[in-house]
Order: structure tokens, then C-alpha cells, then sequence
């Protein structure tokens, strides 16, 4: 049984302070957009400028704390960002359910910007957290693999959650199956914030805050 979710999105969005625009939850957006900017224009201020966010949205989002990103430049995301805006993987900046099979057409290039990603980083390992926000914060076509999302994701009954072509699945099985519901969370923060956020990002904050509620209640 899912908590619904529009009581557990509209919890986030207190939670996570949306009211406040220079909260962490807007260094996500800033990167987004950042990302998109960088596939329509490509010039290379353009990818510089996209590889700033992606380290800013991931330090205010705790990943600098440990691993080999403590204590780099942002120019350690330029390979990433470079690669990951290759044409062969443009198709993952629409959002899923708005490019048709979306299991068909999505799964094998989300499989390849996973590759991509952990091979931009090397010779570091990148975990399957990193490789996720990456995804969340450029593309945003998978939510985050982190504690809170992986404890709600086992609790929710979808059984394992390391990344890969079944994990994958069945994301996308929960979006189609509670589509009209994700779309009234993204209708409500958009008259609510005046942001438009992708569908995958409302799964990212439905689990997140689940997870979350775990943790308090354990």
C-alpha cells in the first residue's frame, strides 16, 4: 500500500523548505536548467557553466562529505557533462512519458548514461548515489538512489533497488501505474512555486520523504 501522494509531496515541500528559494531544493533546478541550456546551445561557457551547477547541486546535496568529490574543482564534471550531452543520449531529456514506449526507447540509453557516467569519472569509482543524482540533476529520468529512497523503495514492496535494467523497470512501472496522481503533484507545485518539475523528480521526493518518515519513526 503507497502513501498517497500528494499529502507525501506536499510533506516534502515543507520539509525540504520550497518556500524559500535559496533552500538546497532549488540547487536541483538551477542544475537542471543549467543542463537544458546546454543541450539546446552547447557552446562551451555553456557546458562550463552546467558542470558549476552539477557540483554546486551536488555538494548542497551532502555528496562532498565523502568520496573522491571532497576537495575537487567543479571541473571534475566537465568529462561528465560532456558526455552525457552526446547526441545518442538526447532522447533523455524528454520526459518519459512524453516519448512514446518509454521502456522500449529509454531503458537501453539509461543503462548507456549510467556506463557513461561511471566511465567519466575513472579513474574514481562512481557509487550507484553519484551515478543517480547525476542522472536526477542533468536528465532528471531517475530518481536518486539514496538511503531514504532505497529503505521507502523495499518497504513499498519493489523489491531490490541497485541500479540497473530492473531496477529501472520498475520505476517506470510505478510511474504508469500512478501517472494521473504524479501529475496532479506536479500541477500543485507549479500553481503552489511557480516550478515545473519532471515526472521523475516527483518520484525522487514521493520515495525520499518516505523514507524519510522511516527513519523518524524508527
Amino acid at each position: 500500500m503507497f502513501p498517497p501522494i500528494s499529502q507525501t509531496i506536499n510533506a516534502y515541500c515543507t520539509t525540504n523548505d520550497m518556500a524559500d528559494r535559496h533552500s538546497s531544493e532549488y540547487s536541483w533546478l538551477h542544475c537542471h536548467r543549467q543542463f537544458q541550456e546546454a543541450t539546446t546551445g552547447g557552446s562551451p561557457e555553456d557546458r562550463d557553466r552546467a558542470a558549476v551547477q552539477l557540483g554546486f547541486y551536488l555538494a548542497s546535496w551532502g555528496m562532498f562529505r565523502k568520496g573522491f568529490l571532497r576537495g575537487r574543482a567543479y571541473t571534475i564534471h566537465s568529462g561528465v557533462i560532456d558526455k552525457l550531452l552526446e547526441p545518442r543520449l538526447s532522447l533523455l531529456s524528454m520526459d518519459a512519458f512524453q516519448a512514446g514506449d518509454s521502456r522500449t526507447n529509454l531503458v537501453p540509453l539509461m543503462l548507456d548514461a549510467i556506463g557513461v557516467i561511471r566511465e567519466a569519472y575513472r579513474p574514481f569509482a562512481a557509487s550507484d548515489l553519484l551515478v543517480t543524482k547525476v542522472l536526477l540533476g542533468t536528465f532528471c529520468c531517475l530518481p536518486a538512489n539514496d538511503t531514504y529512497f532505497r529503505d521507502a523503495f523495499r518497504r513499498c514492496g519493489l523489491g531490490p533497488s541497485s541500479l540497473g535494467e530492473a531496477f529501472i523497470t520498475t520505476v517506470f512501472d510505478f510511474c504508469k501505474d500512478n501517472l494521473t496522481e504524479i501529475r496532479d503533484a506536479q500541477l500543485w507545485i507549479d500553481q503552489e512555486f511557480e516550478v515545473q518539475y519532471p515526472i521523475m523528480k516527483i518520484v525522487d521526493m514521493y520515495f525520499w520523504q518516505i523514507g524519510r518518515d522511516l527513519a523518524a519513526q524508527s
